[in-house]
């Protein structure tokens, strides 16, 4: 059994946010029920705040055993079996008061690949490159690693090995190469035989990208059918500009989805786009 112990990947801005916020808050209710003195009561508050400081990152913690995950937040666990854990989400964004980046690490609870996670489980500071922030904390390595052993897809594996190799862990597995099935890649004319005209999905697609920059969760849908919209104007227009962009738009749906695909990655996103026309997901 590994233990995972996440105190040192809480923000130091969100513990002492919650810290100011615990002396205000006693302060005012010692003061405004004259229990003690103004002083006792800034001199308790200020325990109060230190107190909070200290402990509350401690309350904080993940267990993964042979059977699942369990994480524990502020003193109450939450059990989430392996069959359950599809992978690790990390997402990179500026920090509310926009003086640097940080990154957010959630359970992936759901598939397809792309819709909402899961809990919350850690935020870390990272570089304006997207890259670990000084020495990474011990956790977050440990995380990675668990991931890995269990051959679960972790997000920015990039990020994630780097992470492994400062902290002397073994890197990430290969990815899983994409397995082509028996009756081969869908043809174009299948895979699109009921996609809307370009120009109608071209409108789509631009809708979709502006909400996937507010909602993570339509990201993968954006991807897929951007590769695919870049596909059916390749095979419409040719040229080698429209090659390009179709192969580009196909890595990116590769990489999104956690997958090693060889060569050409147009038959994969042919395959995914028909899978989601067809079944919905």
């Amino acid at each position: 059994m590994r233990t995972v112990r996440l105190a040192s990947m809480r923000m130091r801005s969100e513990v002492l946010g919650l810290g100011v916020t615990m002396l205000v808050v006693s302060a005012v209710l010692l003061v405004a029920t004259e229990a003690v003195t103004a002083g006792t009561a800034v001199l308790v508050s200020v325990v109060v705040a230190a107190a909070t400081i200290f402990v509350t990152p401690h309350l904080f913690w993940l267990r993964a055993d042979a059977d699942g995950i369990t994480l524990v937040k502020r003193l109450v666990p939450r059990r989430y079996a392996w069959a359950d854990v599809h992978g690790l989400a990390m997402e990179f964004a500026d920090d509310a008061e926009g003086d640097g980046r940080h990154l957010t690490l959630r359970l992936r609870l759901t598939e397809p690949k792309g819709r909402f996670w899961g809990p919350l489980i850690g935020k870390v500071y990272v570089t304006g490159d997207d890259t670990p922030s000084g020495v990474p904390p011990r956790a977050m390595a440990e995380l990675f690693a668990v991931f890995g052993e269990r051959g679960l897809p972790v997000e920015a594996r990039e990020f994630a090995n780097e992470v492994l190799r400062v902290r002397g862990l073994p890197l990430l597995p290969p990815l899983t190469p994409w397995v082509v099935p028996p009756e081969g890649p869908p043809a174009p004319e299948k895979a699109y035989a009921d996609a809307p005209g370009i120009e109608e999905e071209e409108r789509e697609v631009e809708a979709l990208r502006v909400r996937a920059r507010a909602r993570k969760r339509y990201q993968r849908e954006y991807l897929l059918r951007s590769a695919a919209l870049a596909d059916r104007r390749c095979l419409r227009d040719g040229g080698e500009r429209g090659l390009g962009g179709a192969l580009a738009a196909g890595v990116d749906l590769v990489d999104n989805d956690q997958i090693g695909v060889e060569g050409d990655p147009r038959p994969y996103a042919r395959r995914q786009y028909w899978v989601w026309r067809t079944f919905g997901s």
